[in-house]
């Protein structure tokens, strides 16, 4: 008799074998996803660090009102904050919105310093 197909054992041993791959790429997946929103949060504060130099410029102080620098930011992984200590130092702060690193921070000052407590800084 010539029965050809797969017997049991060997599809068992396939479907382990791309359990144990998949137990290992997923956390490597969701990884990337998330330094990749950390790549959004740092183009941001680029952005605004951009445009607070432009009107340091312009005026000789920095602004905390993120709506005053005339920018377009759609915050939909991070909510950006500004503040100004003194008229010639600023933060611009990007705070975590959801997932498993919400409340996490991005901190950037006018001399480009990066802080915070997000994962993968």
């Amino acid at each position: 008799m010539n029965c050809k197909g797969f017997t049991l054992v060997e599809v068992l041993i396939v479907v382990i074998i791309i359990g144990i791959l998949s137990s290992i790429g997923l956390p490597q997946f969701a990884a990337s996803i998330e330094k990749a929103k950390g790549g959004e949060a740092r183009a941001y504060l680029g952005h605004i660090q951009t445009a607070e130099k432009i009107y340091y410029a312009e005026k000789e102080t920095y602004i905390s009102n993120l709506s005053d620098l005339d920018l377009n930011l759609t915050q939909k992984y991070w909510s950006i904050s500004i503040t100004t200590p003194t008229s010639i130092t600023f933060t611009a702060t990007a705070t975590r919105l959801g997932g498993t690193h919400s409340g996490q921070t991005i901190i950037m000052d006018e001399r480009s310093n990066m802080s915070g407590t997000w994962e993968y800084l």
